[in-house]
């Protein structure tokens, strides 16, 4: 696969998982113990991380959404959502890294090559991990993608990216590209390869329990047209990792959520009214995940156009659902915890406003449509 040396990677021996029910029980013990550390000292015992990240390896969870042909599970985005909830009601850290890894997953299925899928979703059966990168420009966060520059028959990729937690551990980074032909693209790039470079140890949690994103710099990375994940044209203003990425942020909120109703239920007086309000809208966000994770499903199989439309809309509503959870159960936990409820995380992958007026567009575009078209 080009810059992508398989023959280098470690060799690891995962669990393979049968069942889509079984996967949610592995999610379960998994969150129960991956995140421990002193929070009041911000310490943490010295590799706790990467052995926590091993038996993450070994429990098979990275390998569920492997497509059948491939030898895995291909388990519905429905129990990826789940997963990825469950982690996040205790683990922040764990959620995003199966979110990057997973969405990761869906890149390489939608726009990999053939030898690319043959060397990606064995790994990952096996234990490997993909981590997702997001592109800094000028010290500032952006969606930008990095400029390749072309150097005889391939070209050369510089600039610095903020990765998934513990980016330094994985397998592959993909990172957001654009060639000098002026196509997106994505480069899937070995976590460890000449011209990678990361700032700073970041893998051990900090004194909130969280980990920062792991900082990377890419100095004169060679890169040939075996690393690139394209498709033929420019992909479509929507597409499946588009409706993924919605998802499994909506199932990060849907953890949260979950988590600071227990809280507030726990509470000394909780109040009846404000939790059985944050018991409704966190129903309501479950059951508009578990239509998003089935259209989702569709988009994967189907050829449609209003498939993606579709997937992505649900994914979209979702998504909104789970972020107006998160709010109604805050408020439900201010009064026990003197702190102030609010319905979007710290960080943010995906702004609102530009979420919605994507469905508004998708909306009005079918609106506008000829019948015969429709």
């Amino acid at each position: 696969m080009g810059t992508t040396p398989v023959i280098g990677q470690p060799v690891r021996t995962a669990a393979l998982i049968g069942a889509e029910d079984e996967a949610i029980a592995i999610a379960n013990a998994m969150a129960s113990g991956f995140e421990i550390a002193t929070a009041a000292t911000g310490t943490s015992q010295a590799g706790t991380s990467q052995a926590r990240l091993d038996l993450l390896a070994r429990s098979g969870l990275l390998g569920v959404s492997i497509p059948t042909e491939h030898g895995g599970l291909d388990a519905s985005n429905v129990v990826l959502a789940e997963i990825c909830a469950i982690a996040s009601e205790t683990s922040a850290t764990l959620a995003e890294i199966l979110a990057a890894h997973f969405l990761a997953l869906e890149q390489v299925r939608s726009y990999g090559t053939e030898g690319q899928q043959n060397t990606v979703f064995p790994a990952a059966l096996a234990g490997g991990r993909l981590c997702e990168a997001r592109p800094v420009h000028r010290g500032a966060e952006s969606g930008a993608p990095l400029p390749l520059a072309a150097s005889g028959v391939g070209w050369r990729l510089g600039g610095e990216a903020l990765c998934t937690p513990c980016a330094r551990h994985a397998d592959w980074l993909l990172v957001p590209t654009r060639t000098d032909t002026g196509k997106s693209a994505r480069l899937l790039l070995p976590a460890r390869i000449d011209g990678l470079h990361y700032v700073a140890n970041s893998c051990e949690p900090t004194a909130t329990g969280l980990q920062p994103p792991e900082h990377v710099l890419l100095k004169d990375v060679l890169v040939d047209n075996g690393a690139l994940l394209h498709s033929v044209t420019e992909p479509p203003r929507t597409d499946v990792p588009q409706a993924l990425a919605l998802l499994l942020e909506a199932a990060a909120h849907i953890g949260v959520a979950r988590m600071r109703l227990r809280q507030a239920m726990d509470a000394r007086a909780p109040d009846a009214l404000a939790i059985g309000l944050a018991s409704v809208r966190l129903s309501a966000a479950e059951a508009a995940m578990e239509q998003a994770g089935r259209a989702i499903d569709a988009a994967q199989i189907g050829i449609a156009e209003q498939h993606r439309i579709n997937a992505y809309l649900a994914a979209a509503a979702a998504r909104f659902a789970a972020a107006d959870a998160v709010g109604a159960a805050g408020t439900a936990f201010a009064p026990a915890s003197g702190t102030h409820g609010t319905g979007e995380p710290e960080a943010e992958h995906a702004p609102t406003a530009d979420m919605l007026r994507q469905a508004g567009n998708l909306r009005l575009d079918r609106h506008r449509a000829p019948p015969e078209d429709l």
